[in-house]
């Protein structure tokens, strides 16, 4: 049974698959705005702190030979101050413009994904008015789950420091407890992000955010967690997979415009994973609705309505 959870995953990316083309042409639209505005802001970033990141190390190289009482170290320690606000400005602007355009474009295509699901028609005065309402609940949503990633972020640093301080002595075994203790935190954090990214479904398809679409989501994932699991589990490695191959392909490459090139083309993949794992974990919503025998669609905001099991008796006297 739980060999069969864990290859489950297949069956969801089979349904996804099919349904993309249903609403295939609105689908198609706000994908490729995402994957375009997306990589440009990110190459855009990376081209603008280049010279910016180059000016800072020069000077800060300068400044260690400086007489500290001079004015040429006042006057250098004065641009590299300006440098750093400067990065700080444009990082914050970047992340800003990046951060909406991927919550705006999530929103989309996890209602697009939904009204495939359910085979109805959606058009762009309907993504127009129920984008910009979802969308802050999913805003509310990502803070909460951007602070329990931050809290296991922590978590793991203690829990790989303790190793090393202890075993500081012996390398070899302190690097084999460092990588054991890797791998397990890895897969902890992708069997915890489960309820993270269900939570960020529920947020856009149901009237709940923050801790209570969390705590949905746990409830709604529970006997089903190896499947999402799964489909963490492939994204991230596809991830990873495209990371690691164009990241080798750009080192030996010396030309500007054929980095940004590569910059853009790994930025887009990694989009269109997540376009992916987003239509994967709607449809993923929806399956384990049905495994809970709840109804899929109510009028209204969607809740959740247990269908009873139980034969009807006929002629059964309720009095």
């Amino acid at each position: 049974m739980e060999f069969n959870k864990l290859f489950g995953f297949l069956g969801i990316l089979k349904k996804s698959i099919k349904i993309m083309l249903k609403n295939g042409r609105l689908l198609a639209i706000v994908t490729s705005i995402y994957l375009i505005i997306a990589p440009v802001f990110y190459v855009w970033n990376i081209s603008t702190i280049k010279p910016i990141i180059f000016d800072f190390s020069t000077k800060s190289i300068q400044l260690a030979s400086l007489d500290p009482r001079g004015l040429p170290f006042s006057q250098d320690l004065a641009s590299i101050l300006k440098d750093i606000k400067v990065l700080l400005g444009i990082e914050l602007a970047f992340l800003l413009a990046l951060f909406l355009t991927s919550l705006f474009a999530q929103t989309a295509i996890i209602f697009l994904t939904e009204a495939s699901y359910k085979s109805k028609k959606i058009y762009v005065n309907d993504l127009m008015v129920r984008v910009p309402r979802s969308s802050t609940r999913l805003f509310i949503t990502c803070f909460h789950v951007a602070l329990l990633r931050v809290g296991y972020i922590y978590f793991g640093f203690v829990t790989l420091m303790v190793p090393t301080i202890m075993f500081s002595g012996h390398k070899i075994v302190s690097k084999v407890i460092l990588w054991v203790l890797m791998i397990f935190l890895v897969i902890l954090y992708l069997y915890l992000s489960v309820v993270w990214l269900m939570s960020s479904v529920i947020s856009v398809l149901e009237e709940c955010s923050g801790i209570e679409a969390l705590g949905k989501a746990g409830k709604l994932v529970k006997g089903n967690k190896l499947e999402g699991f799964s489909l963490n589990l492939m994204f991230n490695l596809l991830a990873y997979a495209f990371y690691h191959v164009l990241s080798k392909r750009s080192a030996g490459i010396r030309t500007e415009l054929t980095q940004a090139f590569l910059q853009f083309f790994l930025m887009s993949c990694i989009c269109l994973l997540v376009v992916l794992e987003l239509q994967a974990y709607a449809v993923f919503y929806f399956e384990c609705k049905k495994s809970h025998g709840e109804e899929i669609e109510l009028q209204g905001s969607v809740e959740y309505s247990k269908i009873s099991n139980m034969p009807l008796v006929i002629g059964e006297d309720l009095a």
